[in-house]
């Protein structure tokens, strides 16, 4: 069984997002009775069961899938000293000098917004275990890059 890592944001938002499934599969449970006893005699021709039925599946299936990140996920604890799974990172390119700030998420990055970037990314191999004031070259896209980690923070 494959151990997975998320941050206390990620944990949080799982959280939310499987309080928020029980609420659909709750309403989807009574969409269902109601299209069984007012819709059509036969099943078949009752496109309001099919559709409360898929929204049921649909509900079930990604509680279930979250499910497997509150039993066995792993929370991370960085240190903020080093660029690690829950951090924000403030980076410099040193080609451009541009400025940017992205958080490293874990697993469940599928969950976050587009300010995480997952640590499976190109961007988070490079600089993850990096500490402030450290430089990083290599290939994200189709360049190489230099990256200098100008702060951390723990989130």
């Amino acid at each position: 069984m494959k151990r997975m890592i998320m941050s206390r944001a990620e944990q949080a938002r799982v959280l939310e997002k499987m309080e928020r499934l029980q609420t659909d599969d709750a309403v989807a449970t009574a969409e269902l009775a109601d299209t069984t006893n007012n819709g059509a005699e036969t099943w078949h021709d009752n496109a309001g069961f099919d559709a409360a039925k898929d929204k049921k599946n649909l509900a079930e299936l990604m509680m279930a899938k979250l499910s497997y990140f509150t039993e066995f996920g792993e929370i991370a604890d960085p240190d903020g000293r080093t660029v690690a799974i829950g951090t924000r990172v403030r980076y410099s390119n040193e080609e451009t000098g541009e400025e940017t700030e992205i958080c490293i998420a874990g697993d469940a990055a599928w969950l976050m917004g587009a300010e995480w970037a997952s640590h499976q990314a190109p961007l988070a191999k490079l600089i993850l275990g990096a500490k402030e004031g450290d430089q990083k070259t290599g290939t994200i896209g189709p360049n190489d890059r230099t990256l200098k980690i100008i702060s951390i923070t723990v989130v």
